[in-house]
Formats: C-alpha cells, structure tokens, sequence
C-alpha cells in the first residue's frame, strides 16, 4: 500500500521474531524505496546465504544490487554484486542476473547493451516486482528509439506486473514516467496528458512519496503542452517533495531537469539560471537525462540570448543520440535547434521521419524546410500543426519566424497575422521565446548582432561576451559599432535600451 515506513517496521519487528529470510528483502527493499541506502545494505549483508534456495540466493543479489545502484549511487558495486552471483547461479536460471544487467546498462545510459542482456527476459514470467522495473527499462528504451508502439505495449505489462504485486507500488510512476516520455517524443500529447492525470488520481490515494510523483509526471506532460504556470507548480514541488523526502539524487534531480526549462522557457533568467546551478550540484552517477539536460541548458542560454549556444547544445544532443540509436531524441533535439533558427537539419530530419513513430518527425520537417527554404507560409501552416499536436511552444516559434519572414518581404499584413497569433498562444500559455521576440521587434539586427545586444542586456562585457560566443573581442566590437550605426545610438546603454524597451 505504499505505507514504506510502517512496512519497514513490521518487518524489523519480524527480523527480531526469528521468521526467515523474508522479512529482510522486505525491509530492505522498504528501506531502498525511502531513500534509506547504507541501512538497507546493511540489512542485505547481514543475511546469511546458508540455507537459501538458488532462486533466494539471486533475487538477494538482485536486490542488494539494485539498491547500491539507485539508493547509493555505486554502480561499480552494484556490478561487483551481480557479477559474483552470476559466478555461482545455475546455468538454467539466470532471470534475476540478466533483470538487473537490464537495468544496470540501462542506469549507465547503455541502452544497446540493455536491450542485449533483455533478449530473454518476459516481463509476464518475472517475478513481478522484476517484471515491473524491466517494463520501465524497455519502456524507456522504445520510447527514446521513437517505437511508441512497443513502448507502451511495454508499458502495459510493466503496469500489469506492477499490480500484480504489492512489492513495488511506486514502481508504476516510473513505468507512467517512461510511458508519457514516449507519447511526448512521438507528438502524442493530448494523450500524454490524459495519462498523467490517470497517474495522479492513482497518487492521490497512496502516502509518501507518490503524491510528489504524480505531480512531477503531471508537470512533464503539462510541459510539453506548453502549459508553462500549470508546469512550474507541478515539477517544483513535485522536487521539493521529493528531495525533502531523501529522493534529491534520483526522483528530486529527475523532476528538476524539466523545471529548469519550464523556468527558461517562461523568460525567468536568473531564476532559471540559479535553477541550472543548483541542478548542477547535485551528484548523480545513473541515468544522466542526456537530451533533457542539454534542452533545459538550451533553453536557458536562450534565455540569457545566447542562441547560437543554444543551437550548438542541441545539435551535440542530437548527434549523441543518435549513437544511441535513441532517434526519438534526435528528432526531439533538433526540432529545438530549428525553433531556435537553426536550418541545417533537414536532410537528417527527412532521414529520421521512416525510423520514429507518431506526428512530431513529420511536423518537425516540414518545419526546418519552410526554414532553410524562407517560405513564410509553409512555417504559418507548421505552425497550426505543430498547435494541433499539442506543441503550444513549437507552434509559437514557426509562427513568429513566419512573422520575421514576411516582414523581411514587407508583407506586413501576414507578418501582422503571424505575429499575433504567435503572441496570442504565447500569453496562453506565459512562454517567451527568443523567435517571439524577433517578431515583436522591427530592429535592423542581424541574428548575430541580436543576439550580442542580447547579451549586453544581460550585463556581459564585450570580452564576456566574446568568450561566451567563442569569437574575437574584437568581432563582437564590430559587430556592436554597426548595431549602434544601424540603430543611430551613441552608447551601449543605448543600444540595450531599443532591445529591452
């Protein structure tokens, strides 16, 4: 019933009344689930494997592994563990072994070597506390592969294991954590959101922890649909919670990731800069959220203007996943490079379109064409499907690059039309977007001197400003003379001034 800290005492209290083994892997696995690592692992240790069967033996091993894998944050150790059950497990019975190896290449971001060790494994025969995390794992595997099909087909029968068993009641929030993952890669987010408020009905009447996990998840899909306030509330306690209740390095940093972009996207900078900091803080050593950390520190180089920063960030994480096979991601991560302005993508995109499911990789292209193409309309049309996917963010940005276009053909009706319904959607859902304020501006700058004058208005020197850009001193000097010739400004001050006024 989720109620770990009772559990955690009645099994103690049945550890001291002589009943066996059980009670031990019930208390550790309690103890694991609260955050309470080095307590569970002394547990684990002290029980003794004279008189244990094969079978007890290696779910012992499991879940002393798993546990110095997420509780701790050793998964050196949690290999050492496993490895020297591995030595000793019969020949015919290794499904507690190739359960955690799953796992473990999965936590040290080896998705190819998880799927590998997976290859025997069916979630409906595991155990199902096994059964449930191995749905997770595949889940997220599929999902960032962009086979939305089979992830939540994954998905399902981690669910179904999960219910089977009153062991891991949390483990279904992260199953629904992987499962709305795969909707909001594939461009499914009506669907996304639907199943987030079937998670936090569930939390609703479960203790601890799960009220904050049902919330994080709510937060993740009320993100992708642009819903910036609704996500903010969401993923900042759903942190808090969670970092309060022992969870900081694992659920807590999870939940954070998200928030940090919510933060950027909605144009709070300096909050959003200390909440890159503080994420930074944090020592995790499993699951690195590789292409959402790149996104959240995208979103807040934007935010400080640096947009060519934020353009190279994405294309790194999308040729990252793409090693990964992770083509989901990639379509994911280079969609943001194209709202940021960046034109480049369409050929990997067109590529990417046969390998991943659902609307975003079509949208997404067809996007980046109207893009390198200059085609204003096309980026109009993008932008009603990107809003009839469910990507509020996404339709904002072609339709404020569609604005910049026209204007730049001295269309100022259709630039008029655009830029309206940009700033409409944008006042919605409370996002400022560095495309948006392209449009609202009529300023004579190049990309590059915007984005200069951007980064004095933040407070940078030139030589800051420089460094931050990779370039001479010297180019960002002649670049900020011809802003203030265009401009007819005398002075930084100045010029900063027309930007943020």
């Amino acid at each position: 019933m989720a109620d770990l800290p009772l559990a955690d005492r009645l099994a103690d209290a049945a550890i001291r009344a002589g009943a066996g083994p059980e009670p031990n892997f019930v208390r550790a696995h309690a103890l694991s689930w609260l955050g309470r690592g080095e307590e569970a692992e002394s547990v684990l240790a002290a029980v003794s494997t004279e008189g244990l069967s094969d079978i007890e033996r290696a779910r012992l091993a499991f879940l002393r592994a798993s546990n110095l894998l997420w509780a701790i944050g050793d998964p050196a150790r949690a290999k050492a563990v496993i490895d020297d059950a591995a030595h000793v497990a019969p020949a015919g019975d290794r499904t507690y072994i190739d359960a955690f190896l799953t796992v473990y290449w999965f936590a040290t971001d080896r998705p190819d070597l998880a799927v590998e060790a997976a290859e025997s494994l069916v979630i409906q025969d595991l155990p199902p506390v096994v059964g449930a995390e191995i749905g997770w794992v595949l889940t997220a595997i599929a999902a960032d592969a962009g086979r939305t099909t089979e992830a939540i087909e994954y998905a399902r029968a981690g669910y179904d294991a999960a219910t089977r068993s009153l062991d891991a009641p949390h483990m279904r929030f992260n199953i629904a954590d992987a499962h709305i993952g795969a909707l909001l890669l594939a461009g499914r987010i009506a669907e996304a959101v639907e199943v987030a408020d079937w998670v936090r009905g569930q939390a609703a009447d479960l203790p601890g922890a799960a009220q904050s996990l049902g919330a994080g998840i709510a937060g993740r899909a009320a993100l992708g649909a642009g819903r910036l306030d609704e996500a903010r509330g969401l993923l900042e306690r759903a942190a808090a919670g969670l970092t309060a209740a022992g969870y900081g390095a694992g659920w807590g940093f999870r939940y954070r990731v998200p928030n940090v972009t919510a933060v950027a996207m909605s144009q709070s900078t300096g909050a959003a800069i200390e909440a890159l900091a503080g994420l930074d803080s944090v020592r995790r050593t499993f699951r690195s959220l590789d292409h959402e950390q790149s996104l959240a520190r995208a979103w807040v180089s934007a935010a400080q203007g640096a947009v060519s920063e934020a353009i190279s960030l994405m294309r790194a994480a999308a040729e990252r996943a793409s090693g990964k096979r992770q083509f989901a991601v990639e379509v994911s991560c280079l969609q943001s490079a194209a709202q940021f302005g960046d034109a480049s993508c369409v050929r990997r995109l067109r590529e990417l379109g046969p390998l991943v499911e659902g609307p975003r990789a079509a949208v997404a292209t067809r996007f980046a064409e109207a893009l390198q193409d200059r085609d204003a309309a096309e980026m109009a049309i993008a932008s009603e499907e990107f809003e009839s996917m469910g990507d509020v963010v996404a339709a904002i940005d072609a339709a404020a690059h569609a604005a910049v276009r026209y204007r730049g053909q001295e269309l100022r009706g259709s630039s008029l039309t655009c830029s309206t319904r940009a700033t409409a959607l944008a006042e919605r859902c409370g996002v400022r977007t560095p495309a948006l304020g392209q449009a609202a501006e009529s300023l004579p700058f190049t990309d590059r001197e915007r984005e200069i004058v951007g980064l004095l208005a933040a407070g940078l020197s030139n030589r800051e400003v420089a460094e931050r850009l990779t370039l001479s001193v010297r180019t960002v000097e002649s670049h900020i003379y011809r802003a203030m010739n265009k401009t007819g400004t005398s002075s930084r001050e100045e010029l900063v001034k027309l930007l943020s006024g």
